[in-house]
């Protein structure tokens, strides 16, 4: 929304009128009227909504991340227990296979990490609303 200034109903605030300024009980006049419109920006244009729409798309993403993660754990309890089978057993073309199908799904996941952090640091360089609105991200192994 916006402002607007009437002379015969005082200024339109989002909607609202005020026959006085909000933030200082004055009436207004030309030159006030003039003044706030100039300064005026919408509450959610403000840094404030910025920066908590900022922190809630962080927010998203984290949990997005550990949701993935969460939902991949059992790769590597399965990759750990093949690696346990074939150290018990003492075969070293088993262990061999078991360590680097675990080192696999560890790199998976320090992936989807190091892409959650490159996602939150674009997040913090975005500079509107409209820019965090069209961001997206995808947590996937």
């Amino acid at each position: 929304m916006s402002c607007e200034y009437f002379a015969d109903k005082g200024m339109k605030i989002e909607g609202n009128y005020w026959l006085v300024h909000p933030q200082t009980g004055e009436a207004w006049d030309e030159e006030s009227a003039a003044a706030f419109i100039a300064g005026y920006q919408p509450p959610h244009l403000s840094e404030e909504a910025i920066a908590a729409r900022k922190d809630e798309l962080v927010d998203e993403i984290k949990r997005a991340v550990y949701a993935c993660l969460e939902a991949q754990q059992w790769r590597v309890t399965k990759a750990q227990e093949h690696l346990l089978a074939a150290e018990l057993s003492r075969d070293d073309a088993q262990q061999q296979e078991a360590k680097t199908s675990l080192q696999a799904e560890l790199a998976k996941r320090e992936a989807l990490r190091q892409k959650s952090d490159e996602a939150e640091l674009e997040v913090a360089e975005l500079t509107s609303i409209e820019a965090i609105d069209a961001f997206s991200f995808t947590a996937e192994l």
